[in-house]
């Protein structure tokens, strides 16, 4: 070998030793999650706290962005659905989502579509099964992705949804004079994190 090829190769294997962890993807955890139902009905919009969820997934970033998403599943028991209306209106939720029978909210997916654009925002869109009350219906659910300050990475949702179309029947109070329109919308705000998760 001469000299100049000696030169060459070890500079080529730093070269690599030094650019492979700037462009190895990360693990991300699920630091925290928040999400709501809102809906309308005869009387006045209302909204339900999620109290209870469960998002895990394979999700991986690089350079401080989100690169990859498999084998996703949110869990929400029916049970942790909270109104501001109180006790009357959980019950009501209740029944409409069969809990008795059928006491989660379940969604999968395999993977997820990711594509970023100059800026660095984040398009996220997923293809899954939603089953609810008990009925499982293919669901397309987009997101949007950001970095933070601090290197977490934010994910929002927003989704519309009718509840007729799972076989549920929106609640009615007051011999029926109030009802709850169809068409409600899930909203979700995850938090990612190389750090541990956090559970709700």
């Amino acid at each position: 070998m001469n000299a100049k090829h000696s030169i060459i190769t070890p500079l080529v294997l730093l070269a690599i030793l030094l650019y492979y962890p700037l462009c190895a993807q990360n693990t991300l955890v699920v630091k925290s999650v928040k999400a709501s139902i809102q809906g309308t009905s005869t009387l006045h919009e209302w909204e339900s706290e999620i109290t209870r969820i469960t998002c895990l997934g394979n999700f991986q970033s690089e350079s401080n962005l989100l690169r990859n998403i498999e084998d996703i599943s949110v869990r929400i028991p029916v049970a942790g659905i909270k109104s501001s209306e109180g006790r009357m209106m959980d019950n009501k939720t209740y029944e409409a989502f069969k809990s008795d029978e059928h006491p989660y909210i379940i969604y999968t997916a395999s993977h997820a579509r990711i594509t970023v654009d100059a800026a660095r925002n984040t398009t996220i869109s997923v293809a899954g099964n939603l089953t609810m009350a008990g009925t499982t219906k293919p669901v397309v659910v987009e997101a949007k992705g950001k970095p933070l300050a601090n290197g977490d990475m934010e994910v929002s949702i927003s989704r519309k949804l009718k509840m007729t179309d799972f076989n549920m029947k929106p609640p009615t109070a007051m011999m029926g004079t109030i009802k709850v329109g169809d068409e409600v919308t899930v909203t979700v705000n995850l938090v990612l994190s190389q750090g541990p998760s956090a559970s709700r």
